[in-house]
């Protein structure tokens, strides 16, 4: 049971990170969405090209982003994609451990 208490981000991580993410099946029904969010006064960011996918980014109604996504690449692109996905991810947690300790030491 909840205890009726939003949850609060962390201060240190932007407002775009936390969110959930669908897929819709083609760019054009990404496009099409988007066209009807707008219409609706819902302030959209992208279509944002992520190379295997594209994206577009709001917030619903309890202020919680949203992603929705279209995968652009076939099985064999996803599949050379998932050969560096963990090293990739690595990479940028480590950046991001660097930048947490300059801001620190600074």
């Amino acid at each position: 049971m909840g205890d009726d208490e939003a949850a609060e981000p962390s201060a240190n991580t932007p407002a775009w990170v936390n969110h959930i993410a669908f897929r819709v099946n083609t760019v054009p029904e990404l496009e099409t969405t988007m066209t009807r969010l707008q219409a609706n006064g819902i302030d959209v960011i992208g279509i944002t090209d992520h190379r295997i996918f594209k994206s577009i980014y709001f917030f619903d109604p309890n202020g919680i982003r949203l992603e929705l996504s279209a995968q652009v690449a076939d099985a064999f692109q996803m599949l050379e994609e998932s050969k560096t996905a963990q090293a990739s991810l690595k990479e940028w947690n480590e950046r991001k451990a660097h930048m947490r300790e300059q801001r620190k030491n600074n």
